[in-house]
């Protein structure tokens, strides 16, 4: 789909889904900017929030060593800090790349080796747990979980007076309809017990409409129950859509996170054309903390630079109110402004080893980081001979420039445009430059 009218459907869907999530987040009044974690927060609880690792049973897989190498980092952030627990872990589905019992057993094996006893592991399953069986028997899939994780695949476990509730697929790997009944009960029940305190709840695919990647990779079932209930803080993953993105956190009805991707981030850059790999290595995980008072805050971690996001920082208080809420979509999108190139910016370039024609020029920033870059090249003659919109570094914590390979140019001068764009598809400023190809 050539980028003008893609920019366009973009711009649409932006529309509608505003009017869709203004319409979910009525209940909320609006903040005009984010609320910061207090320095002086105490948490009792701590737990990390992944997903979508896809452990191939290999372990020198990239995607084994960053789960390792991020139980490692937290258990260090933990030893660190006042607060010395790392609780839980929570692994949102898609652990293993088709089911297969050599996957499982590396995932025992990492999670054996780089985590303290007291560490609750909390699994669910996603559809990928399910594919290696899919053409005999998908039910098989929980025969093998059973035997490597948990007699059980929906639990409700306690931890530091809090309920997490982990949600399965059904023994099809696709459908949820069956837990729906089990789902409400857990949910009334840790509600008589406290109806301040938040619950957490996860599963795998995000509830429809909420989080970036819920219009084409949501489930409307999950959703139809937590829609009853405004503490509930939900995690999900299944689309590896960007977990920093500020659409990946959304507050309406209930709380629902975004956790992206162990194994690489992705995007979707304008609703339609599809799945879209983000640039270079990517992936990480949510850092979750909690007070004594059910206040909630949250740390993106970058898996690939083994660091955390400096301006990815959110706080939740009075979740059980959904008339208070500071991450409504329309107040997310109404905080956004055009992203700005850095004073003095410019488009260089150089040639690669296989002869293709690479242009580098620094990130956009508003209020949020630019998402994308809309680029075009001329030649001398105002030929077009490239166009193209990519997604943006910001899925990493570094400040790297943007690299875009154009292939292969013939000699010449050129003329290279980049229009950078907002999460929220808000045009901000365009780069013009020439660059010449010897």
């Amino acid at each position: 789909m050539p980028n003008f009218f893609s920019q366009i459907i973009s711009k649409l869907f932006t529309s509608i889904f505003s009017v869709i999530f203004l319409l979910t987040g009525m209940k909320s009044g609006f903040t005009a900017e984010e609320i910061k974690t207090p320095e002086d927060f105490t948490p009792v609880l701590r737990f990390v929030a992944c997903s979508d690792i896809h452990l191939n049973g290999e372990e020198d897989q990239e995607n084994a060593i960053r789960f390792a190498s991020l139980l490692k980092d937290m258990n260090k952030y933990s030893e660190n800090a006042e607060y010395k627990n790392l609780d839980a872990v929570m692994v949102v589905g898609d652990f293993t790349g088709g089911g297969a019992e050599k996957e499982y057993e590396i995932y025992n094996k990492i999670l054996a080796e780089n985590l303290n006893e007291d560490t609750r592991v909390l699994t669910v399953l996603g559809n990928h747990e399910f594919i290696d069986y899919r053409d005999v028997d998908a039910s098989v899939g929980y025969d093998v979980y059973k035997k490597y994780v948990n007699e059980e695949v929906d639990t409700d476990v306690v931890i530091n007076g809090y309920h997490f509730i982990g949600v399965s697929y059904a023994d099809d790997g696709k459908s949820f309809t069956s837990k729906i009944m089990w789902l409400e009960e857990r949910l009334m029940k840790a509600t008589l017990e406290d109806p301040s305190k938040p619950i957490f709840v996860y599963q795998h695919p995000h509830p429809a409409f909420t989080v970036y990647g819920s219009g084409n990779w949501g489930d409307f079932t999950i959703r139809t129950v937590l829609d009853k209930y405004p503490q509930v803080v939900d995690f999900s993953g299944h689309s590896h859509y960007f977990s920093g993105d500020p659409r990946s956190v959304w507050q309406g009805e209930f709380t629902a996170v975004g956790c992206g991707a162990l194994k690489a981030f992705m995007g979707n850059l304008n609703y339609i054309n599809g799945d879209q790999d983000a640039p270079g290595s990517s992936g990480g995980a949510w850092l979750v903390e909690v007070d004594a008072d059910g206040n909630v805050s949250m740390k993106l971690y970058d898996a690939e630079n083994r660091m955390f996001f400096d301006d990815i920082d959110y706080y939740f208080t009075n979740l059980s109110d959904a008339t208070k809420r500071t991450y409504n979509w329309h107040q997310q999108k109404a905080r956004d402004t055009e992203p700005r190139f850095p004073e003095n910016s410019a488009v260089s370039s150089f040639i690669n080893e296989n002869g293709e024609t690479i242009i580098t020029f620094p990130e956009a920033k508003g209020y949020y980081t630019a998402e994308n870059y809309k680029i075009t090249v001329t030649d001398s003659s105002n030929k077009k001979v490239y166009e193209n919109t990519v997604i943006s570094e910001y899925v990493r914590a570094t400040n790297d420039d943007n690299k875009v390979n154009l292939g292969i140019l013939e000699k010449g001068d050129y003329t290279v445009k980049v229009m950078s764009y907002s999460p929220y598809s808000a045009q901000g400023e365009t780069l013009n430059n020439k660059i010449t190809v010897e």
